[in-house]
């Protein structure tokens, strides 16, 4: 039988058919991988450069009262000033915030500025002890007036109300109006990196996100191939 005759057979028209639908299947996810390879480029370079910034008054990135959708990526890493003090009785606990493959919390707490303004502070990060409802065990804040400096971040969206059978003194996200309660705060929060006085070790700062290109260019790769592997499988 010729190769023209077995083309024209019933399951050879549908495995063709096939193998046309997934090539520009597998070529279209290709795509959609270098594009996400691109799009973390860009990410990776923002926090880069953002980070690297001089810090400035925080006043000259965030505006107070603002709404918290205000805060856009060309102020997201950029590092503030401030000088207030810490609202400890304010303080809550962020949940599921792993770090380094332990599970904890992102300790927040207010700062109310010189100027009167709320400024959310996110202190560090605590490794979870004990069962979902214990206490938790959190260093104070310093006394008295501090000087800080932070890194700015949106404000998260996060259920309200919140679910009812949280721990006392926890949220499930990072909301600005959650931990600020309607006072006169900025849009957005920081991530502690220094302070004077010190805080000490504990909470542990919040690292910079990884900066690597990831399985992007990788996965872009594999797809590419999957397509040969299809036309070449149905010429075999």
């Amino acid at each position: 039988m010729s190769s023209v005759r077995i083309l024209r057979q019933p399951r050879w028209l549908a495995f063709g058919f096939v193998v046309l639908l997934v090539i520009p299947s597998f070529l279209l996810l290709s795509r959609w991988q270098l594009n996400r390879l691109e799009e973390r480029r860009v990410t990776n370079d923002l926090i880069t450069r953002h980070s690297a910034a001089a810090p400035v008054p925080v006043d000259d990135v965030m505006t107070p009262g603002a709404p918290t959708g205000t805060v856009t990526s060309d102020q997201r890493w950029l590092p503030v000033t401030a000088t207030g003090r810490y609202d400890a009785a304010a303080e809550v606990l962020v949940r599921k915030r792993p770090l380094e493959g332990r599970n904890g919390f992102w300790v927040v707490t207010p700062f109310i500025t010189t100027s009167g303004a709320v400024l959310v502070v996110n202190r560090g990060w605590i490794e979870a002890t004990g069962g979902a409802a214990e206490v938790q065990d959190v260093p104070a804040p310093p006394i008295g007036e501090v000087s800080l400096v932070g890194r700015v971040q949106p404000s998260e969206d996060a259920p309200d109300p919140q679910p009812a059978d949280l721990p006392e003194g926890q949220i499930t996200d990072l909301s600005v109006p959650l931990v600020t309660g309607g006072a006169a705060a900025y849009p957005g929060y920081v991530t502690l990196v220094e302070s004077t006085p010190s805080q000490g070790p504990v909470p542990t700062p919040i690292p910079l996100p990884e900066r690597s290109d990831g399985p992007h260019l990788s996965y872009a790769v594999q797809w590419v191939f999957f397509a040969a592997v299809a036309v070449t499988g149905f010429v075999i």
